[in-house]
């Protein structure tokens, strides 16, 4: 069964949105009392703090009465306001059942209207359309059906109009009654007026669904730019969510409000952003990208954005100081690959449910100084200077600039912009993500999930840095990521499996335990560690050779058996750094000074640290310079 705002009732009116609630195996028994205990005390809370001239002033109540004249209807109530004058006139609300007054709860709580339907009653498909000639209801409590006169907005499945005049009166047909174990329950309203407020009873209803009547619960926004869900039960395949929600996972925010939307089969839009200040994608952001690809599998809608404009501006994040802004043009170059080396975790090319692409320079560089403000007002001081990093700039006496403490309110508004349920990053991302909570929760009245990834270490320890030179970048060559995997340190190795590769936790814990125990060497641990990230990324016959070349470069200290070859021009001999910077092994004079004097350079297997040294050149002369680049030179022939 599909649910849909048709587009002739959008083109009349484009704002209309529904926040929808749909039970699945509850039960509606009679005996649970609560729901009309609720119900009872919000009809005294209203009654005592309302009267009839404030109902009628109330903004939900005056767009459904603009609506109901535009339908030629104005003699008649939407079903909240007609409810809301009930009570304010003390007459008593009919205790039903426990989902229709639940829903009348709501209604009065929020003053929406709230529809009550038994999805086993409905026939076909459930839409929001403009009736037609011949369409027919049947009243509530009547066994004979009457015409709906053509034009009207209505609630109507594929045999007979449910609800007349878009939220007057439900009809007898999809009745709920205590038998009924299916619901949908549909929340109505418009965007710019009170989509906010209906975002907020969708999820209210949701968590007293849950809590009152059982089952499992979805939840669905529906407007002009999302007309049509797909209602079905979850399937009865278990997620694994201990796979999903704990390996590579630090923190969930709030956990039960995601493991809820999960297990009810809801498909939830997931964002992760990166700010291009470095133009390669490392294994510590694969954590992330992984964890998203996990989602994307399950058929969760995943957006990858490039942080082109927050970029500029800087993550003060872990910074001792304020870290340089780059221009528009060093940030686009950055980003130039980042689709390319993305998708060798993500899927882009998905015929049904791709990677979304998207940068936030779309909204950030046409926002106003005003919105800007508007933003910056829901903030304050002290809480941008709750932050760890600015606390010891403070006590430092460090600076801290003033476009440090935008920063979270920039990659906050991202939320917004894109209109997400949930945020995926890295846990030093946790504060900059909660402030993207605080304001979907301002600004759109939606609760996002915030999903904190490790972080994962570089080779050596430290945090992964290009300046530490201990990244492993995830287009890395094979030879060059499987060295750089077996430079790790042993106390890393753990970490480094349960992180970067797809090996399952049981062995993942005997291999723990063998290198607690010692019984076996962590060499032979790292090496298996380097077979598993390399065919990740680049196959199982590519990590096979990449072993090949380690064992016989390091291990038994032979050449290579394919090193590229370099052509350089004639003579003599050649100043060494000058022959680095020209065969492309050192990208400087000064970085081929640094590799010099570090002992990382050597002519045909002889190390040379003297960087003034002159090196005569011969063909097939072999140049090393690190632990894994090596050149044959080539001399023109004659």
């Amino acid at each position: 069964m599909r649910f849909r705002i048709d587009a002739e009732v959008l083109q009349r009116f484009p704002h209309a949105v529904v926040g929808v609630v749909v039970v699945w195996n509850g039960q509606n028994a009679a005996e649970r009392p609560e729901p009309a205990q609720l119900l009872h005390e919000r009809a005294s809370e209203l009654r005592r703090s309302m009267d009839m001239a404030a109902l009628e002033a109330h903004p939900s109540i005056q767009v459904w009465r603009r609506v109901f004249s535009a339908m030629t209807a104005s003699r008649y109530h939407s079903s909240v306001e007609a409810l809301a004058r009930r009570v304010i006139r003390g007459e008593d609300v009919p205790h039903r059942n426990p989902a229709v007054d639940l829903g009348n709860l709501i209604s009065l709580k929020y003053l929406l209207p709230v529809g009550c339907h038994d999805l086993d009653c409905l026939r076909g498909d459930l839409a929001i359309r403009i009736s037609r000639q011949g369409d027919r209801f049947m009243p509530i409590n009547s066994s004979r059906s009457e015409e709906v006169p053509p034009g009207e907005v209505v609630y109507a499945d594929d045999v007979e109009v449910r609800t007349r005049r878009w939220v007057w009166r439900q009809g007898e047909g999809g009745k709920v009654t205590t038998e009924s174990r299916n619901i949908f329950f549909p929340i109505d309203g418009f965007r710019g007026i009170n989509d906010d407020v209906v975002r907020q009873a969708t999820g209210e209803l949701a968590s007293l669904a849950a809590r009152f009547l059982g089952g499992t619960v979805q939840t669905f926004f529906l407007g002009a730019d999302n007309p049509e869900v797909e209602l079905r039960p979850p399937s009865a395949e278990k997620i694994d969510l201990q796979k999903l929600l704990e390996r590579g996972v630090s923190e969930i925010i709030p956990r039960d409000e995601l493991e809820r939307r999960l297990l009810a089969g809801e498909k939830l839009r997931i964002y992760y952003g990166v700010d291009p200040t470095s133009p390669q994608i490392h294994l510590g952001h694969a954590v992330c990208l992984r964890k998203l690809r996990q989602f994307q599998d399950l058929g969760h809608k995943v957006i990858l954005l490039i942080g082109d404009f927050t970029g500029r501006i800087g993550d003060p994040t872990d910074r001792s100081a304020t870290r340089v802004q780059l221009t528009h043009e060093q940030v686009l170059e950055n980003a130039r690959t980042y689709r390319e080396q993305a998708a060798k975790i993500l899927d882009f090319e998905s015929e049904t449910n791709p990677v979304e692409v998207r940068y936030n320079g779309e909204w950030w560089d046409n926002m106003t100084a005003r919105h800007m403000i508007e933003l910056a007002a829901i903030f304050t001081v002290q809480q941008m200077l709750d932050r760890e990093m600015f606390q010891r700039r403070l006590a430092e006496n460090r600076p801290i600039g003033l476009h440090e403490f935008l920063y979270p309110l920039l990659q906050g508004y991202d939320s917004v912009a894109l209109d997400v349920d949930a945020e995926l990053g890295g846990t030093d991302q946790t504060f900059n993500m909660l402030a993207g909570r605080t304001l979907m929760r301002a600004l759109r009245g939606k609760e996002k999930i915030v999903i904190a990834c490790p972080l994962l270490e570089g080779t050596d320890g430290r945090k992964m840095s290009k300046t530490f030179d201990n990244i492993i970048g995830v287009t890395d060559p094979p030879e060059e990521m499987y060295g750089r995997v077996m430079s790790l340190r042993d106390d890393l190795i753990v970490r480094y499996f349960e992180l970067c590769t797809d090996v399952p936790d049981e062995e993942l814990r005997r291999i723990e335990e063998d290198l607690d125990s010692s019984r076996v060497n962590p060499m032979e641990v790292k090496k298996r560690l380097a077979r598993e990230i390399v065919a990740l990324y680049h196959g199982p016959e590519a990590a096979r050779k990449a072993e090949d070349h380690f064992e016989r470069v390091f291990q038994r200290r032979q050449l290579p058996e394919e090193i590229p070859v370099v052509e350089v021009e004639p003579g003599e001999s050649r100043g060494l750094v000058d022959l680095l910077v020209e065969t492309g092994l050192a990208s400087s004079r000064s970085e081929a000074r640094r590799l010099i004097q570090q002992g990382g350079v050597s002519v045909d297997g002889q190390k040379v640290t003297d960087v003034y040294a002159e090196v005569p050149l011969k063909d097939g002369m072999v140049l090393r310079a690190g632990k894994r680049r090596f050149l044959r030179i080539a001399l023109p022939a004659g």
